[in-house]
């Protein structure tokens, strides 16, 4: 047998030494700091990971051929290596997954998801069993078979489970325990969880790594940077090997520790091994197939899982799986639901060096962190600094041979410029006002946030319904409250001798609070104005404020005590939150959803500092670049940090990690004080001219003075119902609301309960007496035209007023109808203005009108997304040769004929379509006729013949061709069909004649003397008269 040795993963190289010590050899180098490895003995191979990068490489065990073959993300917590299956897999924390690949890279697969915290991924593929250590309440080992069925705990323990092997030939798992200080134990159990023994054993590491051989158990040891062996029965004296640097991993290699057993699996007759993955892993001995391909009818072999040759079908829609990351076409055929898509990064990488993701009928290829996507979008190349210019490109710049290149963030692109990019992952988002969704390299589409609309540009976010918004400001002497354009000013605080420099508004119960230096205090008023409440009084400087309209805190900086602190917003529980490492913090703002607070300090170091609400993991964002960073504001809408400099006159943004920094502006808006943003626009007040200025908050153009009655304004927000998410409206006094109170948007929705109707205030809900009730509308016929009985059920009707408003409200006032019933309770039931309510056995109900869909009390209209999909030859591809948003009326879409998808059409009614203004006479490409769908604000073209595409922009004359061919050949197959039916009838009818003459000359057949004899006498008397007389 070959002699048994050590592959030890050091701090970036793999080192090869023999069990007695000797024999040292370095295998391979310029690995990472920290991996992870495995080996397939049988190839002769190690895998390993690098948990920074995610990048799965090998090696040859003799130091040969090095080979990157995937990205598996950062985050990774174990890796294992199934040398029966060839199958490579690993586990990570951050996703909470368990997956899968071939061990060329290929056929990436999820087997398990959903796991508490999995790491320390080990296998046994003899008994067909992957174990891992899960970390959540309790940590345990938990098991399941190779194809991520039949999951099961086996061990439960308070204490935390540090690391994981398994030993093959045993059937034994062997762990290492924390039990607190320098104690640690060995544990071992069957597979099944049963036999468990502990041994104490000393070991100061705190996150070992291990491997088994023989009568040992081989540990890492990081605070003594050495490799333990230590006697698994016993746990005596351990003997230790030093290491010249910190030791990460380790692998006893022998083909004891990878032996290959003679399969005990029951398989499926039929069940065809070639062509399955994992066959007949489970119990029932089923074929499981590829990622890509689905199983055969006879369930013995896999197919590629593309719909049937020219079949057309209505794409309904599209899904995408949050978890994989993959975006599906879905074609509804009645009550069916199939899949038009394949994973094209299932069988090969198409070229991609690194990492290939699978995007319907297409893919692109991605690079993990440290490297960058050369503009080809296939190769991976690690950074190295460019040599000349470097500062000429926006994102990056790498050396190559061709010279320096300029490259871009994966998901985005280069622009024609060579230096700048674009795209969701760039500066600009891809231009997107809020949410940029990526489509594949070069493509991707905007979105908004609900409540937000997109406007015909597919680019802005504009806030939907009533009321506007407006803006607050500290105006040193008072605070002031006018619209976003700087008219209408008021003053909330009639009192002199002030100096207000923070404001900050709570939604809930609408009011302002500021922080006064002057007085050395923290006060609020009414969004109104009126009189003023003290909440805190024993400040210094206080000149930063943020109110955490979720949580009900407040939270301020007080420059003279070096210090950022909060309390509730009645000013109780006062809590200081940092001091140490302090010095002059001046703004602070909120993020609520995030659960974090981030201020500037304008001290030494001068930074933009980020920590939890409580004050804990505080950290710097920004730290460089800055000399005396002021105001500081959030963007809600894109999680984006946006903060001023006073003394640079720069205004600057980036991602709350500090990630995508970019500068707005650049010394031309003078001495920007703070900033406030809402939908596109940054508002900030600048301390040159004591002014009001507004910019485009994503390019920093379009500068604007507002003409705005002030002092000297310092803080400013904006206050709009959709500025501050996730606030409950409800909570103070009940929203105003009489019965029952709704908070959707940042707006109050009130409701009545039985017996009651809402008033035409919105709030308030008036008493109904079902009987009186009943009369009234039964003798509605006579009463309908009586004014004063229409004025009492419009102060009865329920009402709509405080809802936003909607381009479908003229529409839906004609086209519903609410439906009076004899019980007050359907009063109550506050339907939908698109539903009707009926009578049912156990009660009242709301039900939508036709055309609309929900619950009965939020109904809308239903939207088909219409599109053609073409499947030939086991390849699926969505052609979209005709798309628009239509409204679903009664007839609604039917089953697709044998027709082509030209003369596939969806009946609307004329009046909901439009031709498109004259600012889209360039949408639709290619001589498409452009339509708008007023109702659904939504642009859609009809494409020419040979053309397809969401504005007609791809020609597809080959597909254009193959119809027409089509076309020829089922036209020359009906007329030889026709001609074939002809000729059978003709046939028919000749010997339909024939047999009916048949049989009527044998009804009037007689005897053949007779016949002789007559027509002798006939011929007799026929030539009688032609003899001449003598």
């Amino acid at each position: 047998d070959p002699r048994p040795y050590l592959l030890i993963g050091l701090k970036n190289l793999i080192l090869q030494i023999d069990l007695d010590r000797t024999s040292p050899k370095r295998l391979a180098s310029g690995l990472g700091n920290d991996i992870l490895m495995d080996v397939h003995y049988r190839e002769g191979r190690v895998y390993w990971v690098d948990t920074h990068t995610g990048v799965l490489s090998r090696i040859q065990l003799d130091g040969t051929h090095t080979k990157k073959l995937l990205s598996l993300g950062k985050g990774i917590s174990g890796l294992a290596v199934d040398w029966r299956g060839n199958s490579v897999y690993w586990s990570s924390r951050k996703t909470g997954m368990i997956q899968r690949a071939a061990v060329d890279g290929h056929e990436v697969k999820t087997i398990l998801r959903d796991l508490s915290r999995p790491s320390d991924v080990v296998i046994d593929p003899n008994a067909r069993f992957v174990f891992w250590l899960s970390d959540g309440v309790m940590s345990g080992i938990q098991r399941s078979d190779l194809i991520g069925d039949l999951i099961s705990t086996l061990l439960e323990i308070s204490d935390r489970l540090l690391c994981l092997a398994v030993d093959v030939v045993e059937k034994k798992l062997f762990w290492i325990q924390d039990v607190g200080g320098e104690l640690s134990s060995l544990g071992s159990c069957d597979y099944n969880g049963n036999l468990v023994n502990v041994i104490n054993q000393r070991l100061r590491t705190k996150s070992p790594k291990m491997s088994l051989f023989s009568d040992y158990v081989y540990l890492t040891d990081s605070e003594s940077q050495s490799v333990l062996r230590v006697n698994r029965h016993t746990g005596e004296p351990a003997e230790m090997l030093k290491m010249p640097s910190v030791p990460v991993d380790v692998k006893v290699i022998h083909p004891m520790n990878q032996p290959v057993e003679e399969s005990r699996a029951v398989f499926t007759p039929g069940c065809k091994t070639d062509e399955c993955v994992k066959v007949c892993s489970s119990p029932g001995g089923h074929c499981k197939c590829k990622s890509g391909f689905r199983l055969s009818e006879l369930e013995d072999s896999c197919e590629g899982s593309a719909l049937s040759p020219f079949l057309f079908a209505v794409v309904m829609g599209r899904l995408k799986d949050e978890v994989r990351q993959e975006s599906l076409w879905i074609l509804i055929f009645m009550d069916d639901i199939v899949i038009c898509d394949i994973n094209e990064c299932a069988q090969w990488n198409h070229g991609c060096s690194l990492g290939c993701e699978n995007v319907p009928g297409s893919y692109f290829c991605t690079c993990p962190e440290g490297y960058i996507l050369l503009p080809d979008h296939k190769t991976c190349r690690e950074m190295q600094p460019c040599l000349e210019n470097g500062t000429l490109c926006e994102h990056a710049c790498t050396h190559t041979i061709e010279g320096d290149v300029c490259v871009c963030p994966v998901g985005s692109s280069l622009k024609h410029d060579g230096r700048a990019c674009t795209g969701c992952v760039s500066v600009d988002r891809g231009g997107c006002s809020q949410v940029c969704v990526t489509l594949s390299p070069g493509r991707w589409e905007c979105e908004c946030q609900p409540g937000y609309q997109l406007q015909p540009d597919g680019k802005q976010c504009k806030a939907l319904g009533s009321p506007p918004a407006w803006m607050l400001f500290a105006n040193m002497v008072d605070v002031r409250k006018v619209k976003v354009d700087g008219s209408e000013s008021t003053s909330l605080i009639n009192e002199t001798k002030r100096f207000i420099t923070a404001v900050d508004y709570d939604p809930v119960q609408n009011r302002v609070y500021f922080a006064d230096t002057e007085r050395r205090q923290i006060e609020s008023v009414s969004v109104d104005g009126g009189k003023t409440e003290v909440l805190i009084d024993d400040l210094v400087s206080p000149e930063g404020i943020a109110v955490d309209w979720i949580n009900r805190n407040i939270y301020w900086t007080d420059r003279g005590r070096s210090s950022v602190s909060c309390s509730r917003l009645d000013g109780l529980n006062k809590t200081l939150l940092i001091h140490d490492k302090l010095l002059q913090p001046r703004d602070v703002t909120v993020h609520p959803q995030a659960q974090m607070i981030f201020w500037t300090d304008v001290g030494v170091p001068v930074a933009v500092w980020r920590a939890g609400l409580d004050g804990s993991d505080r950290t710097v964002l920004i730290g460089s670049g800055l000399v005396s960073p002021c105001g500081i504001s959030v963007d809600h809408s894109t999680h984006t940090l946006y903060w001023s400099d006073i003394t640079t006159g720069h205004i600057e943004s980036a991602g709350l990690d500090g990630s995508h920094r970019h500068t707005l502006t650049h010394q031309q808006v003078g001495r920007p004080f703070d900033v406030a943003v809402f939908e596109d626009t940054l508002w900030f007040t600048n301390w040159k001219d004591n002014h009001i200025y507004r910019l485009d908050k994503r390019t920093g153009s379009d500068v604007e003075r507002l003409d705005v009655d002030s002092v000297k304004p310092a803080s400013l927000v904006i206050v709009h119902h959709l500025i501050k998410p996730g606030a409950d409206l409800c909570l103070h006094g009940n929203g105003g609301c009489s019965h029952v109170c709704e908070s959707r948007l940042g707006l109050v929705h009130c409701s009545c309960q039985s017996q009651h109707v809402l008033s035409s205030d919105g709030k308030t809900c008036l008493h109904v007496d079902a009987s009186s009730l009943s009369s009234s509308t039964s003798s509605s016929s006579t009463s309908a035209g009586d004014p004063k009985w229409s004025d009492q059920m419009k102060n009865k009707s329920p009402n709509y007023e405080s809802f936003p408003s909607s381009p479908l409200s003229s529409e839906r006032e004609r086209i519903s109808e609410k439906m009076v019933s004899d019980q007050g309770e359907c009063f109550s039931l506050n339907c939908s203005e698109n539903a009707q309510c009926v009578l049912e056995e156990g009660g009242s109900v709301c039900r939508c009108l036709s055309g609309f869909t929900g619950d009965g009390h939020h109904c809308m209209r239903k939207c088909v997304c219409v599109c053609v999909c073409v499947c030939v030859l086991f390849i699926c591809d969505p052609l979209v040769l005709y798309m628009a948003c239509v409204l679903e009326h009664s007839s609604a879409l039917s089953r697709p004929s044998s027709g082509t998808p030209l003369d596939m059409t969806t009946s609307w009614q004329r009046g909901d379509v439009v031709v498109c203004p004259s600012t889209h006479d360039s949408y639709c490409l290619h001589d498409a006729v452009c339509f708008y769908f007023p109702e659904m604000e939504t642009y859609a073209c009809n494409c020419a013949p040979g053309y397809m595409g969401e504005r007609c922009q791809y020609s597809d004359l080959k597909w254009w061709d193959l119809q027409q061919a089509e076309h020829e050949k089922r036209r020359n197959t009906a007329i030889a069909v026709c001609i074939t039916l002809l000729l059978l009838l003709l046939s028919i009818t000749a010997t339909i004649t024939y047999c009916y003459r048949c049989g009527r000359c044998s009804e009037t057949r007689v005897p053949v003397d007779v016949v002789s004899e007559a027509c002798v006498c006939e011929k007799s008397v026929t030539e009688t008269p032609s003899i001449s007389p003598q």
